[in-house]
């Protein structure tokens, strides 16, 4: 405000805020007309809030400064009228930061106080809103902890009521677009094959949230679980455990991983612990007509075909197991690339019947071994052979016993020897027939008279 002296006669009051002149300058004072009858003084202290050494070095005679009147008093003799620019330059300076303060533009404030419904701010003397729904993106943090900090928030609204204003301010969205621009940052780092460890978040019943980073996390599906059959994700994952894995899919926002990937598969391990002449145990799953399906490791089955249950044929070995039931066998053939492999019960066993070398009509000695009711059952040569109850003797017999007893030790012909199907069938009559018939021979040769006739000497040996 600049006042004329030719007009009228300027009267001061305090508050009043004022355009003057400099009129004289010391190093501690000026001295300003501000069209009143006397001028008025500023001190150093009270022209700024700087250090200064002299205000001669920031002003000079003739300037024209704002000042603002601090104390006036007329007097008889003299009047006293003291002037400053602290309050001026304090307004400037909040003119100033509040050019900062505008719709969308972020700023950082001290929180001065709690206060009902949220938080009162400080931007350089300015004060501002945070309501409590707008304090934090993160549960459980609280206003009162923040009381005294620097936040940053961003102006979200000004509303005037007169000449005050009511700033109003938002850290929660700040923070929202901190973690977006987190989670894409650490997204696009993420690539697909790359193989990452992560700790598991959640445990669902269609796979496991793994985290990767601070802000990023995949789904494990159930299927990438491992490579066995997964009923429940719980059984092989736990909360909190730290897995390794890979990206195998990147599609928006989501990223598929898998642990089995990186595990060798049953087949694999079967490979790795197993070969061809191995002793195994195994457990039966399925019966069919022509074998068993044995599962030796786990998800590992092979084929025990049923000609490899025993070398005995007499042997009834599905007959005698369940599914489920384990045996032991022996690995005979593996084929890598169709991952199948065969087994075999016999081949862990001794072939009593491999070495023996016996031709049909040969004579060999044969202990009793058992009688039955249509015949015997004989040793020979740790194998047992079986005589009919026909081929005990030339005669009719009714009972195996009358001839033969347990323990007994006869020779007998061989009739039948088949050692894949363990058969040998032996025979006391057949030799006894062959006795007869050469005696007869031998008789028929010596004693045929022309007085015999052959009905004579055929009835010796009937």
């Amino acid at each position: 405000m600049g006042i004329s002296g030719e007009t009228r006669l300027y009267i001061p009051k305090v508050g009043d805020v004022v355009t003057g002149t400099v009129v004289n300058v010391s190093d501690s004072e000026v001295l300003v007309d501000i069209g009143y009858s006397c001028e008025g003084v500023i001190y150093r202290n009270h022209f700024t809030s700087e250090k200064v050494d002299s205000l001669k070095d920031i002003l000079n005679i003739g300037d024209e400064i704002q000042v603002k009147v601090t104390q006036f008093r007329q007097g008889d003799e003299s009047d006293a009228l003291l002037l400053s620019r602290l309050d001026i330059l304090k307004k400037e300076k909040l003119d100033k930061y509040r050019e900062d303060l505008v719709i969308d533009k972020d700023a950082t404030f001290k929180v001065k106080k709690a206060v009902k419904g949220g938080l009162l701010l400080d931007y350089h003397g300015i004060e501002a809103f945070l309501p409590e729904s707008l304090v934090s993106l993160k549960d459980g943090e609280s206003k009162d902890e923040l009381v005294g900090q620097q936040v940053t928030a961003r102006v979200i609204d000004i509303a005037k009521n007169g000449r005050y204003e009511r700033i109003i301010v938002n850290r929660k969205q700040l923070q929202y677009e901190a973690l977006k621009q987190a989670e894409n940052q650490e997204y696009d780092k993420i690539q697909v094959n790359d193989i990452l460890k992560g700790k598991v978040t959640k445990i669902t019943e269609f796979g496991a949230f793994v985290s990767l980073s601070e802000h990023v996390e995949g789904l494990v599906h159930i299927s990438e679980v491992s490579r066995y059959r997964v009923k429940d994700v719980a059984e092989y994952l736990k909360e909190g455990e730290e897995v390794e894995v890979k990206v195998i899919k990147k599609k928006g926002k989501r990223i598929s991983l898998s642990i089995s990937v990186l595990q060798e598969t049953p087949w694999e391990l079967f490979l790795k612990h197993h070969k061809v002449g191995d002793k195994v145990t195994g457990t039966i799953v399925r019966k069919m007509q022509f074998g068993m399906l044995v599962e030796v490791e786990k998800e590992v089955v092979g084929l025990l075909n049923r000609f490899d249950y025993s070398w005995n044929p007499d042997e009834n070995l599905a007959g005698s197991v369940q599914v489920g039931d384990q045996v032991e066998a022996k690995i005979t053939s593996i084929n890598k690339e169709k991952q199948q492999f065969a087994l075999s019960k016999k081949h862990l066993e001794y072939n009593p019947w491999a070495d023996l070398k016996f031709k049909k009509g040969e004579h060999v000695s044969a202990q009793v071994i058992r009688t039955e009711e249509k015949g015997a059952i004989l040793e020979v040569e740790g194998v047992e052979a079986y005589m009919p109850i026909g081929e005990i003797s030339l005669e009719r017999i009714n009972r195996v016993e009358d001839v033969i007893k347990m323990g007994d030790v006869i020779t007998a012909e061989i009739l039948d020897f088949n050692p894949r199907k363990w058969t040998m069938i032996l025979s006391m009559k057949s030799i006894q027939e062959k006795k007869n018939r050469e005696e007869y021979d031998k008789n028929l040769s010596e004693n045929v008279s022309s007085n015999q006739s052959l009905a004579d000497l055929f009835k010796n040996y009937k």
